[in-house]
């Protein structure tokens, strides 16, 4: 008999004999293919595990000798194969594919094809993965096919018609009548109605109440995905990050995959890391082809999203980036260029898209961007700002409300607000309302239930407790500390040593930095307090650390400009060479040599308004100057704030409903947490002797490397 050849070198091998013509053909059993590596072969006397003699060897090894294993002929040789291909279904298979039980069960039936013949096989192959391993959960129509059809179009027009609140009460009603699949998928639709509703506190008592045995295995997936969802609504991005790793994203439905990408964006904007939000958003758009209109909001959203770097971080980013994600970098520094639509970023965009032809980048994409850097205020909006007039916060209602009316002058959309003021409480009738600014009467709202329009308070309550349509924003200084411990994180510091006043405002700024600095990880060296404004503080602070303290690599600084002159002074001649960084009280926004010169390499950070020196539109304080001389004194960021408020208002609610949908505002890129607390990203900048300087990051301690 001639011996077989076979690329694989050995094989199971079949003699057409043992299976009668009548079952399968003898051209069928010619060219099909066993499990494992095996074959039927019309040539061959027996089943067995054929090794070709001829096959080459590696030089210096023995040829390989042919086993003597044939199979016996018995009633279970013809099921032989059948058996094989079954295998993949057997439990110790299972073990491999216990996260992926649909893939599992495809192989098994794909197996079992295989074995069988290339026709049989196929039309087996197709029946038995349709009922192995298709789940109803996959498809919702087939999930609620028990379902009354009237009662669940009736749930779904209140979703479509922005009522998602309602259309979760009605899910849930259907719910309690109907029958595992139909109850969890129900349930399951409720709970995205109350996170569309920002009701995060119910949603959750939902998916608790599910009964996660009888959910498919989608919707096991589609669970976790929630999960991972309401962890980032209750501020907690480390715990979604790690439920997000827990879902199949395969197994999710398209419209529950849109809703994975957008949330890991959130979450990876959430821990400032831009560059991996627009990934994810990337990735999303891939999937919204068929959607043009949905495809432009997240084109929009992931350069706003990248706008958070900044300029100069934007050119960097660009250097080290490829494919379509560098043509995404580069476009949103070419669009920060252009602070206002024109002709000249419309032309500069077209130049752009001819130059790198096979981007996905959509042709009205430029419109689009600075659409929503406008007001984008629906018509007819009467806007109600809430700013006191005298007393302790009249000076800073005057700048805030100033910086209202030059964005709302400045603004290019079509529709403009209705805009009225007013010193006392808010009047009914308004659609939209910004203030107050007072902290009690900010936490006097939030001790309601809920507001009856969306309104943005200029301050934060003592209380954090959330309430439906409060959302909070406020320059707080503790802002800056966090921001400050994020920035010596991200350069590799770990230890750090604080200086800061002996007073409440010292206490004040110092507390949150050693907050956030022990959530991240990073351990407080030592504390040293001074004096505020006594004849010693500088050389009490710095004597504190001289020579410095062995066990730290950075050092948060909490003065004024001339306080953090003589310490930095003090540390020089004490020879520390440790990087230190402080909050935005050090720079007034003043030209000031002298005090450059003294505060050279200290790095802060500050709103982008304050040290955007390239601006020149009719909102950058280069252009402001002229015409408002206010913008240069002590409430000068108020000013921003004003601009940030007002463009903020139509769009609040809206990003309160996605967490980690950044604004690239005056006073920062900006978030909303589930609490309705606006979050500020600041940049990060150093003194040099020719003034502050933005920059990427900071560096490490000389000799010194960062930390993974």
């Amino acid at each position: 008999m001639p011996a077989t050849t076979d690329p694989q070198d050995c094989r199971w091998v079949w003699p057409p004999r043992i299976v009668p013509t009548s079952l399968l053909s003898h051209s069928l059993l010619s060219r099909a293919t066993l499990p494992y590596g095996g074959a039927f072969e019309p040539e061959t006397a027996m089943l067995r595990k054929s090794c070709n003699r001829d096959a080459p060897t590696a030089p210096g090894k023995a040829p390989k000798k042919t086993p003597s294993a044939a199979i016996p002929w018995g009633p279970g040789r013809l099921l032989w194969p059948v058996r094989r291909a079954s295998q993949c279904l057997e439990p110790r298979f299972a073990r491999r594919s216990a996260r992926h039980p649909e893939r599992l069960l495809a192989r098994g039936c794909l197996k079992l094809g295989q074995a069988l013949g290339p026709v049989l096989g196929l039309a087996l192959a197709v029946a038995l993965q349709a009922g192995c391993a298709s789940d109803p959960a996959r498809d919702p129509r087939r999930a609620l096919a028990t379902v009354p059809a009237d009662a669940l179009a009736a749930a779904e027009a209140l979703q479509q018609d922005g009522k998602p609140a309602a259309a979760a009460a009605a899910y849930l009603e259907l719910a309690a009548a109907a029958q595992a699949p139909a109850r969890g998928q129900l349930q399951l639709a409720a709970v995205a109605s109350l996170l569309d509703a920002a009701n995060a506190a119910e949603a959750g008592a939902v998916l608790a109440d599910i009964h996660q045995p009888e959910l498919t295995g989608t919707q096991r997936q589609s669970a976790r995905l929630f999960s991972a969802e309401l962890a980032l609504r209750r501020g907690n991005s480390q715990q979604a990050r790690t439920a997000l790793k827990r879902v199949n994203q395969g197994a999710l439905p398209k419209h529950l995959r849109v809703r994975s990408l957008r949330l890991q964006a959130a979450v990876d904007g959430l821990d400032g890391q831009p560059l991996q939000a627009a990934r994810s958003l990337e990735a999303l758009d891939r999937l919204l082809r068929d959607d043009h209109a949905a495809r432009l909001d997240n084109q929009v959203a992931l350069l706003l999203t990248l706008s958070s770097l900044g300029p100069e971080d934007l050119r960097e980013a660009a250097a080290g980036q490829r494919g379509s994600l560098r043509g995404w970098v580069e476009l949103a520094a070419l669009f920060a260029q252009h602070p206002a639509p024109g002709p000249g970023v419309t032309a500069d965009y077209q130049r752009w898209r001819a130059r790198n032809g096979g981007h996905p980048a959509l042709a009205n994409l430029s419109e689009g961007y600075f659409a929503a850097l406008a007001g984008g205020y629906p018509a007819g909006t009467d806007l109600l700002v809430w700013l006191p007039e005298d007393g302790r916060y009249g000076g800073a209602g005057a700048m805030i409300r100033a910086g209202i009316r030059a964005a709302r002058d400045a603004d290019p959309g079509a529709d403009r607000p209705r805009l009225r003021f007013t010193s006392g409480a808010a009047e009914t009738g308004a659609d939209l309302v910004i203030g107050p600014l007072d902290k009690q009467a900010v936490t006097e709202l939030a001790g309601r239930a809920a507001l009856a329009v969306p309104t943005l308070a200029l301050n934060r309550s003592s209380d954090h407790s959330p309430t439906s349509n409060l959302f909070q924003f406020a320059l707080a200084p503790e802002d800056e500390s966090r921001n400050a411990a994020d920035y010596a994180w991200a350069a590799g510091t770990r230890r750090a040593a604080l200086i800061y006043p002996d007073d409440g405002f010292g206490e004040r700024l110092t507390a949150p930095f050693r907050r956030q600095w022990r959530i991240l990880g990073g351990e407080i060296a030592d504390e040293r307090p001074y004096a505020p404004g006594g004849p010693s503080a500088d050389a009490m602070a710095a004597a504190a650390l001289v020579p410095p303290a062995p066990s730290a690599d950075v050092i948060f600084l909490v003065a004024g400009s001339a306080d953090a002159g003589a310490i930095l002074d003090q540390l020089r001649q004490a020879g520390s060479r440790l990087p230190v960084i402080a909050t935005s009280h050090v720079y007034n926004g003043d030209q000031a040599p002298e005090r450059d010169r003294a505060l050279a390499g200290l790095y802060f950070v500050d709103i982008p308004w304050m040290l955007d020196q390239e601006r020149t539109d009719a909102l950058s304080r280069n252009a402001l100057r002229r015409t408002q001389p206010k913008v240069q004194g002590s409430l000068a960021r108020l000013y921003a704030m004003g601009i940030d408020s007002y463009r903020l208002a139509p769009r609040i609610a809206g990003m309160a409903r996605l967490p980690g949908s950044v604004f690239p505002g005056a006073t920062g890129g900006l978030t909303v947490d589930a609490g309705g607390l606006v979050q500020r990203r600041l940049q990060l900048a150093q003194f040099t002797p020719r003034g502050p300087v933005l920059r990427q990051a900071m560096a490490p301690a000389a000799g010194q490397t960062s930390a993974p």
